[in-house]
């Protein structure tokens, strides 16, 4: 979904004027964690083949979210400025 939702998202900021490099990385980030089974079509299919319930998800998903969280937190005040975002 990410790679197909990319080229519309990076017209649609050309045409508005947006900045599209944090726009993109942004919409990348966004698309990290997974919480819920219907995030992702890979975690759709292994829920309905039973390999794990949904609280395993939620949990599993949740402490994901935060460690992707905490290392963003850290990690994009030292790359952003390199590729020219202040």
């Amino acid at each position: 979904m990410l790679a197909t939702s990319v080229p519309p998202l990076m017209s649609f900021a050309k045409v508005s004027g947006i900045h599209a490099v944090p726009l993109g990385l942004v919409w990348a980030f966004a698309a990290g964690g997974k919480i819920f089974v219907y995030q992702s079509g890979v975690m759709v299919t292994g829920y309905s083949y039973g390999y794990f319930e949904m609280k395993d998800m939620l949990r599993i998903g949740i402490c994901l979210s935060i460690f992707e969280s905490l290392a963003l937190l850290v990690l994009v005040p030292f790359y952003w400025p390199l590729i020219g975002i202040r």
